[in-house]
């Protein structure tokens, strides 16, 4: 069990230290988008692709076939290339303030984006959380990876039509409902 925590540092270290770390997304004026650079486009960078490589061998050698395939589950889980965002302007920007999303129902078609913006306003600290969402869409790639209060923007862009509902963990009456349509 120490060996399997050990192993999930490691690879949080080397995704961390990939893509930035939680004090600098935390940072005012960050934005958690992820690149659209090459290396976003084409999947993983060198670092992530070698720590995902290291981390499966690893996976391998565990005895027991139902953990060996959880081990690989989770690698693969871990280690997927984020959504590519458009460098189009976003369909709608949302304002995430004290309490409440503005607006609080959005209609979007397929591919577009939204983006969402953490006033200076604010006084608490806020996240987005998909709760539901059409079958295929993973709620992890829709979600914030902290709960920042002010100064902080996070886009994410559309592929898979349906009615998307998100919530702010922190105040559970704070919702949103974003419908895509083809």
């Amino acid at each position: 069990m120490r060996k399997f925590g050990l192993m999930l540092a490691a690879v949080f270290v080397l995704v961390a230290g990939a893509t930035g770390t939680a004090a600098a997304t935390l940072s005012k004026g960050a934005s958690s988008e992820p690149a659209t650079s090459g290396a976003a486009i084409s999947g993983l960078t060198g670092k992530q692709k070698q720590a995902s490589k290291k981390a499966l061998r690893k996976c391998r050698k565990l005895k027991s076939k139902s953990r060996r395939k959880s081990c690989v589950k989770r690698v693969k889980r871990r280690f997927r290339p984020a959504p590519v965002i458009s460098e189009d302007p976003p369909a709608a920007t949302i304002d995430v303030r004290d309490k409440y999303f503005s607006p609080d129902v959005v209609n979007i078609k397929t591919g577009d984006t939204i983006l969402w913006v953490w006033n200076d306003i604010n006084h608490d600290a806020h996240n987005v959380n998909l709760v539901t969402g059409p079958e295929g869409v993973k709620r992890l790639d829709f979600s914030t990876p902290s709960s920042p209060s002010v100064g902080f923007s996070f886009k994410r862009g559309f592929t898979v039509p349906g009615t998307y509902q998100f919530v702010c963990s922190i105040h559970h009456l704070m919702t949103m409902q974003v419908d895509v349509s083809k």
